[in-house]
Formats: structure tokens, sequence, C-alpha cells
């Protein structure tokens, strides 16, 4: 074991333990010797026996810890690991390793408290502001989610989604959302303040000031105790996620999601400043995606795969902004390598197939995307796309129960056209031609919601 020669220590510790199977230190040294060996699936049991056999042997606790996540079983993962940095709170591998797991179960509050003991710790460490931001983000988006499911037609869900147009450069559009959160509560000074800001970056700054002088002109919150909004005002924004667990109402959870952005922001601001680092690439790679400048994103990526080639999020994101560029020759090298790590992900299989289909080479694609459908099969674009690559590869009848299923997802009338072409070549003319006629009509309202959306997006006076 010490001189890391992990295969022929399992081999000798195996003989002792069928010996002494009740041995728990022998259980523990056979496990991490599996381990350790590229063997997490034989380690397993061992591992259990020997955390059975004897509780307090936390070495036992954080190697089942480690082992579950070789085994893509975070959810496992977390009581094992959760033990161990209870007895060892100063481990910082294990709470890493422990806040990862709760990162990727989308236990993202958990998370936060975990990623940011780590960079208490560990200031200088990037893949601990990595973590508190992006556990962060996802305290954000599960604020807007629940929000969304309490009240979809409120004031409060209006404002976060023009906030993430107004990120995404998209002024035009918030502007329309803003108008309309306004209309349903005339009292809020966060949307006549973005009005502001948006007249102003187009170039109207009479109509920046009305629209300030309206926000200046309503009366202040009572702060006399302590609720969420007056926290965020205050710039307390971890108060403000307390106090908004307390009162999950819309209000609050709309006070609550914005915490948690700008939580994410101060974090990314950390690692910004910190030596240039995976996580720090990443984190400007997704400032530029969100704004929609793909090339410069794509050179920003190029450079940061070149700098850190053994880095997984960077290639992936590389191969996602390739699909999306529509360099398909360039992506699909990336997207096998990803593979040859990651063979079943649903995603790069979905992300490959697609790639051969949008390139006219379906037969190449059916592969990818028939394990992409089986890994799962609830991802509508994917059954869509194999439906396609069926139906251009001639075999119609195989593409029908695939693109039937994809119907839901359907917002330009492109999967009712295939399918109507699907049910005419399979000799089904009355469903292709019923099919034809709910593309005609799918078609015309997207064209008609497009002309409205070109009316109603104008920039016009408070």
């Amino acid at each position: 074991m010490a001189a890391g020669r992990f295969a022929e220590a399992a081999a000798l510790y195996a003989e002792i333990v069928e010996a002494l199977p009740d041995e728990p230190g022998m259980r523990l040294n056979l496990g991490m010797a599996l381990s350790l060996s590229g063997r997490p699936q034989k380690a397993l049991p061992h591992l259990e026996a020997a955390r059975r056999l004897s509780p307090s042997l936390l070495p036992a606790s954080l190697f089942l810890g480690v082992v579950h996540m070789d085994l893509g079983e975070p959810a496992q993962a977390v009581p094992p690991l959760q033990a161990f940095v209870a007895a060892e709170p100063g481990n910082a591998d294990a709470r890493g390793l422990l806040a990862d797991a709760l990162l990727t179960l989308g236990r993202n509050e958990d998370a936060a408290d975990q990623y940011r003991a780590l960079s208490a710790a560990a200031p200088e460490e990037p893949k601990a502001w990595y973590g508190l931001g992006r556990s962060h983000e996802g305290v954000a988006q599960d604020s807007f989610e629940k929000l969304e499911a309490l009240a979809p037609e409120s004031p409060w869900i209006l404002l976060l989604v023009a906030d993430s147009l107004v990120a995404q450069e998209r002024d035009k559009g918030a502007f329309r959302l803003y108008r309309e959160a306004l209309e349903k509560e005339p009292g809020l000074a966060e949307a006549h303040e973005a009005l502001a800001g948006i007249y102003e970056r187009a170039g109207h700054e009479d109509w920046a000031a009305t629209e300030r002088d309206r926000a200046a002109a309503l009366p202040a919150p009572d702060c006399r105790s302590e609720t969420p909004e007056c926290s965020f005002r205050a710039g307390r924004y971890r108060s403000t996620l307390e106090a908004s667990g307390r009162a999950p109402d819309p209000q609050s959870l709309y006070w609550k999601s914005r915490a948690a952005d700008a939580l994410a922001r101060e974090a990314f601001v950390r690692l910004e400043a910190l030596a240039p680092s995976p996580e720090g690439a990443l984190v400007r790679v997704q400032v530029l995606r969100s704004q929609r400048r793909y090339s410069e994103s794509k050179d920003a990526l190029r450079k940061a795969v070149e700098m850190w080639p053994d880095d997984v999020r960077l290639r992936n994101e590389l191969a996602t902004l390739l699909f999306i560029a529509r360099e398909y020759d360039a992506a699909r090298p990336v997207l096998a390598n990803l593979l040859e790590g990651d063979p079943e992900s649903a995603e790069l299989n979905l992300l490959m197939g697609e790639s051969w289909v949008e390139s006219r080479q379906p037969a190449l694609g059916l592969p990818y995307l028939e394990r992409a459908v089986r890994r799962d099969p609830g991802v509508l674009r994917a059954r869509a796309v194999l439906g396609r690559a069926y139906l251009d590869a001639g075999d119609a009848a195989r593409a029908v129960p695939h693109l039937e299923a994809a119907l839901p997802s359907d917002v330009d009338g492109s999967i009712h056209l295939q399918l109507a072409r699907a049910y005419q070549a399979t000799g089904q003319a009355d469903q292709a031609r019923s099919t034809r006629q709910e593309f005609q009509e799918t078609r015309r309202k997207s064209e008609e919601e497009a002309q409205a959306d070109e009316e109603t997006f104008a920039i016009s006076p408070p």
C-alpha cells in the first residue's frame, strides 16, 4: 500500500480478510486498496462491512463516500461523508467531496454551507469559491421555481424573469415585463429603477429621470423588524436568505432569489481575483454565454482547454458551444473524447447524435441517439431528434412513436411536420392530413406571437 502497488495489496488483504472476516481494520484496508486500484464496486461491500463492524472507524466513512461518488451515487455518499466531516471538520478534501455531493443532488443550501466553510478555511482555493457561487445560483433557481409554482401570475415572477433578460442584454423583452409587473403592482420601486436603466442604455436620459422620480416618490419599507426586503436593501444577503426561509410567501421568495444571486456574484468576484484557474475560466465563459457572445466564449474556452486539458468541465462547455455555433465537425472530436470517459451520458450522446443528423448523416447518429433515449426517455428533445433521425434514414415506422412523444415540446410546428411525413410514409393518410393541419395552426400562432412580440417589445416613453 505504501508503495502505491494497490492491486497487489488488495490481493494480500483479500487473503487476510478470508482468514479474519470480522476484523474491521483489514476490511477497511481491503476496501481502500480496491478503491485506489480503480475497483470501487468491489470495494463497496468491504467498506460497508468495516463501518458496520466499527462505526467509529472514520476512514471507512471517508472511503465509503469516495466510492459512492466514484460510482455516481451522491445520495449514498452523503451520510458517511457527513459523519466523517462532523468528526474531522478540518479535513478540506472530505468537506469538498461532501459539498460536491450535495450540489449534485440539488441540495443547494446545504452545499452552500459546506463551500462557505471551505472558502473561509482556504480563501485562495478557487474550487471553494466556484462551488459557493454555483450553489447560490442553485438557491436562486430553487426560489424562482417555488415562486413560479406558488404564484405564477404574480408581479414578483415577472420581475425575476425581466432581471434575467437584462443580464442577457435583452432590454426590449425585459421592458415589457417590467411594465406588466407595474400594472399588477404599481408600487414596485425595483421595476421603476430597472426601467430607468433601460432608458439610459437606450439614450433616453429624460425618460430615465422620470422613472427614478417615480421610484423616489414611493414610501420606504417599514424596517423596524428584519424582513427579507429590508435585509436585502441593507446588503445583508445571508440574513435575507434566513428571513425568507421563515416566510415563504411570493414576495419573500423574490427577495431570496435576488439575495442568492447577489451572493453568487460575490463568490464569482472573489474567484476572479485569484490566480487563473479552470473555475475562473468557466465563470468568464458563462458570463459571455449569457450575453450571447458566443465567438468570444469559444475563444476563451479554447485557451482554457489548452491551459487545463484534463478538465472535463471545460471540454464539456467547449463541445456545447461548438454545437450551438453549428460547428459540428469541430464539436465531434471533443464529444468523442468526452464519451470515452462517460459513454452512457445521455447529454453527450444526444449532442453527438444530433451533430450527425444536422450534418445530414442520420445513420451515424442513430446509435448515440438511441443510447440517449434509453438513458433518459423523458427528455423530449432526444425523442424528437431520434424520430427525425429515423425518418431521415428512411425508417418512418420507427420514427412515429418518438415524434408522437415529442409533440408537447413543439413550439414552431417542425415536429408536427416531420410526424405528418412519417404518417404519410407509413400509409396513415388521415393522420398525416390532420397533423399537417395542426402544423399549419402551430406555425400560424408562432408567427402571430413573433409579430406581437415585435410590436410590444418597442421601448416607449414612461
